[in-house]
């Protein structure tokens, strides 16, 4: 299963021409985001009133499992903080949760903007990350 990360989720919705590619691969994938991704978008779309939006996005997020922080995936991300804390590399919160919800959910790939999912993937190894990035 792919985890799709909110700064990919945008871009899509957006038409980011370097996600065209993307969305036909993931057209026969198995794909998740989570609730933290959730709250992301929705936070964006209340703040800005985008109503359209907010239809379109209700509408993909039906098509993916949207995975939760239960205590395992906290645990997970507590796990992952504190190793990224004693190296001195601290991450977004939010990416950390993101991960541990990946982790404890055998996530095999995570699909990003994020360059902070990197940092973590160098600790752990998996899942694999892959970084859409402006070039």
């Amino acid at each position: 299963m792919k985890l799709l990360d909110t700064g990919v989720i945008i871009g899509i919705l957006r038409g980011d021409e370097k996600l065209s590619d993307l969305v036909k691969q993931l057209h026969s994938e198995e794909l998740a985001t989570t609730t933290l991704t959730y709250f992301e978008l929705f936070s964006r779309v209340y703040h800005r009133n985008l109503k359209r939006e907010e239809r379109i996005i209700r509408g993909l997020l039906k098509l993916m499992n949207v995975l939760e922080v239960d205590e395992a995936a906290a645990d997970k991300a507590a796990e992952i903080m504190g190793k990224l804390l004693r190296i001195g590399r601290p991450v977004n919160v939010i990416d950390v949760l993101i991960y541990g919800v990946a982790l404890s959910n055998g996530i095999e790939e995570i699909l990003t903007k994020d360059k902070n999912f990197k940092i973590t993937e160098e600790i752990y190894g998996y899942p694999k990350i892959t970084l859409y990035t402006k070039t």
